[in-house]
């Protein structure tokens, strides 16, 4: 009875944490490096496989995010303004860019994923 309820289901869930991504980002304050990695070491020892620490993006726009990356995500979005808002660009430019970040991920033997 219960493979029934289960059936069609994924064998496993990757839960990826993105709060020192994302959640740093829109911090009023600029958080000091040390306390970034004080952080992300925390959420190491929670058991977590995968944790997104930063973000390649011009600090003129995101201020809190400076690092290097062992793998990278695209940011895609469902509709024209939120694309707008989010990286300034339509859905079809950024289709083209991210072809280009994830051509040269694989290029260098670099993970990539992309969120919508």
């Amino acid at each position: 009875q219960e493979s029934s309820q289960l059936s069609g289901l994924p064998e496993y869930v990757k839960i990826v944490e993105v709060g020192p991504r994302d959640g740093l980002q829109n911090e009023k304050v600029i958080v000091p490096t040390d306390i970034k990695i004080e952080f992300i070491n925390k959420l190491s020892q929670t058991g977590l496989s995968v944790i997104e620490v930063t973000s390649f993006v011009s600090s003129r726009w995101v201020p809190q995010v400076a690092a290097g990356a062992t793998e990278i995500s695209v940011f895609g979005a469902a509709s024209e303004s939120f694309s707008k808002k989010n990286i300034n660009c339509s859905i079809k430019e950024s289709m083209e860019k991210f072809e280009e970040v994830v051509k040269s991920a694989r290029h260098m033997g670099i993970p990539a994923r992309g969120y919508l």
